[in-house]
């Protein structure tokens, strides 16, 4: 089997995972070093390398972890270094877990990334909004639409290579779809709706103004 299949089989053994939860953690594990595969890779010469090297590691340290998010702290069997950068792109040596077993290191990684916040954005198939959830609960620092772009390269190579059914997409909702989910009237709000949230209210003017600028005048 390869490794993409082998890291579907050791999410489906995890409880209480929905389909579209196992996926969104391998797209995320697969770009966090391929399910604890890539940690045994040395850099390739450049910057990176240089930045390692400068820390006093190989790079390879991780190799046989098991960490497949790149999960800091120390695990049940222990912990390696490694290169980290801050948000600011400053170079450090970050402390990694290092786990017993694959199926472990899957259960701790979703642990972390599958937040309350996370899970209701891959409910509504939003992949978008998984990832900002995702920053939102510091899991990366990295800017979102770059992460985003990492993540959503990898579903489509799992998408590709285990044919599952697509359930998370960068689609939006139509125009149509989010005003319907609102009380609107013809073209505006009715005068008894009041928004919930300050970002309610963004998302239905949003969605106006979108209709406003098409040209067809269409939903």
């Amino acid at each position: 089997m390869s490794a993409d299949s082998d890291a579907l089989h050791t999410v489906q053994q995890l409880p209480g995972l929905t389909p579209g939860e196992q996926q969104y953690l391998l797209a995320v594990a697969r770009g966090e070093g391929f399910y604890g595969l890539g940690w045994g890779n040395p850099p390739q010469p450049g910057l990176i390398a240089d930045q390692t090297h400068a820390l006093g590691l190989t790079g390879t340290e991780g190799a046989g972890s098991n960490n497949w998010g790149a999960v800091q702290g120390v695990g049940s069997n222990g912990s390696f270094p490694h290169l980290d950068h801050s948000a600011d792109g400053s170079p450090y040596k970050g402390i990694f877990k290092r786990y017993l077993t694959p199926v472990e290191g899957a259960a701790d990684v979703a642990k972390v990334l599958l937040k309350s916040n996370v899970r209701a954005a891959i409910a509504k198939g939003d992949l978008r909004g998984a990832v900002y959830a995702q920053h939102d609960n510091r899991y990366f620092e990295l800017a979102p639409d770059k992460y985003l772009a990492a993540v959503k390269k990898n579903y489509d190579i799992l998408t590709d290579n285990l044919k599952w059914p697509i359930l998370l997409t960068l689609t939006p909702p139509t125009i149509g779809e989010t005003i319907a989910a609102h009380p609107l009237v013809s073209g505006f709000l009715s005068p008894d709706w009041e928004p919930s949230s300050s970002g309610e209210l963004s998302e239905v003017l949003d969605a106006a103004d979108r209709y406003l600028e098409d040209d067809d005048g269409k939903v």
